[in-house]
């Protein structure tokens, strides 16, 4: 979550295909370029950016390069950041998935949600959909999970998808709490996952 606008890929943006999950209450889905607009409603507001990046709203520009850098990881690595859309009205609510900006933590669970969905429990949903897609479609031994020390929302969607307390060190020149899960801990919890290739 820390690293989510702290690394960029170079290169533009090209169309690529990915995987797309489906939870019970959601589609993760490759972000496309009509999302921006709803984006920069969500990365505008200064209590969802708070604990992202340097904790400041962001302009179109960088809202607009950001989601560039994301398309550009899946062309490289193949998996990346999934857009959250809502199953019941369709709206883009913030993002989840996978995450590599730091060789020493390794791939990390990246999530961003809108305000106004926070306290619904569907970072959590969407976090144990990207666990599971790690594990059982990627072959990850172990994913990590970053955030600032004094998130404590964040860290109780951590600990709820089944990550344990590392320790406290600085990443990306902040004072982080670094979670991990590794294969043989994590458990699937039974909730709906469906995905689509």
């Amino acid at each position: 979550m820390v690293a989510a606008l702290l690394h960029t890929d170079a290169g533009p943006a090209a169309p690529v295909a990915s995987d797309r999950i489906e939870t019970a209450r959601m589609r993760l889905r490759m972000f496309a370029p009509s999302d921006l607009d709803a984006m920069c409603e969500i990365t505008r507001d200064p209590e969802v950016m708070r604990y992202v990046g340097h904790g400041r709203p962001l302009t179109r520009e960088e809202t607009e390069a950001n989601l560039t850098s994301i398309v550009s990881a899946f062309r490289r690595r193949g998996f990346g950041r999934w857009a959250i859309e809502k199953k019941d009205d369709g709206a883009l609510i913030g993002y989840c998935g996978l995450s590599m900006g730091n060789e020493e933590v390794g791939v990390e669970l990246a999530y961003m949600l809108a305000r106004r969905d926070w306290g619904s429990g569907l970072a959590t949903e969407a976090g144990r959909a990207c666990l599971r897609y790690g594990f059982e479609r990627l072959g990850r031994e172990a994913i990590a999970g970053l955030t600032m020390r004094d998130n404590h929302r964040s860290r109780r969607v951590l600990e709820r998808v089944g990550m344990r307390y590392m320790h406290d060190a600085c990443f990306y020149g902040f004072d982080c709490a670094m979670y991990s899960v590794n294969r043989r801990d994590w458990r699937d919890d039974g909730s709906y996952y469906r995905l689509i290739s």
